[in-house]
């Protein structure tokens, strides 16, 4: 899993943590393809801006996920059928990969969380982009039990690596 970290200060300590996720997200989620996803970490009026113009919510969010990839067929979660054959047009000719798609993350909101919660900085920055790669594999929270389902997986992907909640 390749994870490009476009724009980065503060979750620079926190980048072999998540890789490691990743990786066990994607052996978890038995997606076999070599993928690689965006990860730019924003400022408050940044991704509050891109929260107003993509989902037409005014306020600041912890993190955003945009997939490239679209469900084949009738599945809303798509991670069992990521390979090249599936998505030629997802290829990024530069490295191979599949392009999942892009994360926004703002680390100020992050923190905050992460204090409100009872969280460390490594749990609340690892559960979100965890999070986010789920929604770009096409997991989502639409309802009770989609939500149930994402919430589950994204709790055993973080107990496999002892990121569990303090």
């Amino acid at each position: 899993m390749k994870i490009n970290f476009v724009t980065k200060s503060h979750i620079k300590k926190f980048e072999n943590d998540i890789s490691r996720v990743y990786e066990t997200a994607m052996k978890t989620l038995g997606i076999k393809a070599d993928c690689e996803v965006n990860v730019y970490e924003v400022s408050k009026r940044k991704i509050k801006k891109l929260n107003r113009l993509f989902r037409s919510v005014n306020r600041v969010t912890d993190v955003l996920s945009f997939p490239t990839l679209q469900p084949i067929g009738d599945s809303s979660i798509i991670c069992m059928d990521i390979s090249k054959e599936n998505y030629p047009f997802d290829i990024n000719p530069e490295t191979n990969n599949i392009m999942l798609g892009d994360t926004y993350i703002c680390y100020a909101k992050v923190k905050k969380q992460a204090k409100e919660y009872g969280n460390t900085l490594q749990r609340e920055v690892c559960y979100l982009l965890v999070h986010s790669l789920l929604h770009l594999v096409g997991y989502d929270h639409m309802d009770e039990a989609s939500k149930e389902q994402m919430r589950q997986m994204e709790e055993k992907i973080l107990a496999k690596e002892k990121i569990t909640r303090e």
